[in-house]
């Protein structure tokens, strides 16, 4: 796997959308270049290829957790906020031009009254 960045979204498709997205930090790697590629190849769409790929940094973000060492802290959830919140905007924008966009609902898996029969 790797991963590359030539500093102008101009000359490459690849580039363009790694600029987009904002993976552009050779010492903060997040995506590769095959993992973008996957998608290029697979979605024609703008907006839908732009929401499997913050759907992926959301994914990436949401493994880091809240790191501290004494006065020091790390709080990640301002990355992973941000990626939400740019998947949300295109999926919304994926959906309005027809791309079916799968909606997740659970029910709770605790409920009042659980323990009512112990």
């Amino acid at each position: 796997m790797t991963w590359s960045y030539s500093g102008d979204p101009g000359t490459s498709e690849l580039d363009s959308y790694r600029f987009l997205i904002g993976d552009t930090i050779d010492t903060e790697k997040i995506l590769q270049n095959e993992e973008i590629q996957y998608v290029l190849n697979t979605y024609s769409d703008e907006n839908i290829r732009l929401m499997k790929l913050y759907e992926s940094l959301y994914n990436y973000f949401s493994r880091d957790i809240k790191k501290s060492l004494g006065p020091q802290s790390e709080d990640p959830s301002n990355r992973q906020k941000y990626a939400k919140e740019k998947l949300e905007y295109y999926r919304k924008l994926a959906a309005a031009a027809g791309f079916s966009v799968p909606v997740y609902a659970y029910d709770k898996v605790f409920g009042k009254g659980l323990f009512s029969n112990v």
